[in-house]
């Protein structure tokens, strides 16, 4: 059986050597290549193709990086326009103190009016109604238009420079009546409490004003 399956492979081989072209001249005849020799198919991660001396995995490892190459440029781009939104958003969020005027200014105003009125009370000192109990009420006033401006959303900035000027007024007029006078008390402890105040409105000023609500900050980032 052996040697007969032998025989009949080399005479299957020879007829197809034998067999012709149709159609095709002698002289336009490829020569005819051994089974072996023939290109072989290979599937890879990059598609099917013809692989004789490893074509085919140079393409599907140059299609695996470009793909990687594509998703770095998308990844990159993402990230630029998150740091671009990042830079927007920081743009355009106001600036602001870290605390607000009327935090210090009522009891400020608050302080002024009750000493004021406890010094005209038992000395009977006009003096006392007007670098006392006037500027607290004054001081008094705009801290509460400030701190309800505050709460509608609005600009307080115009009650907080009024502040201001009435503690620079008031530094100015403590420090003269203690050089006058040389004591400490009041005095020198009202000079002191103006100038440190005046100083916080200033602070306050500069900064930007007041910082805004809490609900306004939260709404911000979501708008």
């Amino acid at each position: 059986m052996a040697l007969a399956a032998q025989l009949y492979g080399s005479a299957a081989a020879a007829a197809y050597r034998r067999l012709p072209l149709y159609g095709v001249p002698s002289s336009c005849r490829w020569p005819r290549t051994p089974l072996a020799a023939l290109p072989k198919l290979s599937i890879s991660t990059g598609g099917m193709g013809m692989n004789p001396f490893g074509v085919g995995a140079k393409v599907s490892i140059k299609c695996t990086n470009g793909t990687t190459q594509v998703d770095e440029l998308n990844f990159r781009s993402n990230q630029t326009e998150e740091l671009v939104e990042g830079d927007a958003d920081t743009v355009t969020q106001k600036r602001s103190a870290k605390i607000h005027d009327f935090c210090l200014g009522i009891p400020f105003g608050g302080l002024l009016f009750c000493m004021g009125l406890l010094g005209y009370i038992f000395s009977r000192s006009t003096i006392s109604l007007v670098l006392g109990v006037a500027p607290g009420l004054a001081t008094l006033f705009l801290g509460t238009l400030s701190l309800k401006f505050w709460r509608s959303g609005k600009s307080s900035f115009i009650f907080i420079l009024g502040q201001a000027a009435i503690s620079a007024v008031l530094a100015w007029k403590y420090s003269h009546a203690y050089i006058l006078t040389n004591r400490i008390l009041p005095w020198a402890f009202y000079a002191s409490l103006s100038t440190a105040m005046a100083c916080f409105y200033a602070y306050v000023l500069l900064s930007g004003g007041n910082p805004p609500p809490k609900k306004k900050m939260a709404a911000t980032p979501s708008s």
